[in-house]
């Protein structure tokens, strides 16, 4: 009889299980977040959403903030993982930046709640907790930006896009275009926010000097 060993790399079976108890309670705590404010939201709120008692969640979480966090910097890996598929499979630097401006719209018309929470952690909220979310995120966000500063040069390079404005300054505005396209899209219930892509695509081709 031979002893079974296991993959080191496959997580045990009270791993998978804790696994899939925190994304539940990430689950019921974006909801909670995104339909109130975070001073608002309670952790009792979240606990009841997550069908688990309070003392539950705080072994899991050590507070609100740490579990705002994880909700948050969960979300932005979704949304950074999709991004950089959509980018692999895009070709030219004209693909590619529109690749971008389209997936931000994409996203956030299919998950409205994470643009919520997404509004909650850049406007109004508690600096240090803001800070604390930057310094988490800040390498998914350099990478990101990195590539797209690299896209604008090689458009650059072509002779696609104009020239006169530096590569990363050219990527922070591409990369913040979608934004108030968005916040009206907040704003007005009635919109269907994909109506308004064609408008930051056409912004977007101006702003690069495309023909």
């Amino acid at each position: 009889m031979s002893d079974t060993v296991q993959d080191p790399k496959k997580p045990s079976r009270k791993e998978r299980e804790l696994q899939f108890r925190v994304g539940l309670v990430l689950d019921a705590a974006e909801e909670v977040f995104a339909e109130t404010t975070f001073a608002r939201a309670s952790v009792e709120d979240i606990a009841e959403k997550a069908e688990i008692s309070v003392g539950t969640l705080y072994n899991l979480f050590r507070s609100k903030e740490d579990l705002y966090r994880s909700v948050v910097s969960r979300a932005q890996e979704g949304f950074f993982d999709r991004v950089q598929e959509r980018l692999s499979e895009a070709r030219g630097p004209l693909e590619k930046v529109h690749a971008v401006v389209s997936y931000h719209f994409e996203h956030f018309h299919r998950y409205a709640r994470q643009f919520r929470l997404y509004v909650s952690a850049t406007n109004g909220f508690q600096w240090e907790l803001r800070s604390m979310l930057d310094s988490e995120a800040m390498a998914r966000q350099m990478q990101f930006r990195t590539r797209l500063i690299d896209i604008c040069q090689d458009g650059m390079d072509q002779g696609i896009f104009k020239r006169g404005v530096p590569a990363d300054l050219l990527a922070i505005n591409v990369a913040s275009l979608p934004h108030p396209f968005l916040l009206v899209w907040l704003e007005r219930d009635t919109i269907d926010l994909m109506t308004l892509l064609p408008h930051a695509v056409t912004m977007v081709d101006r702003l690069l000097g495309v023909d």
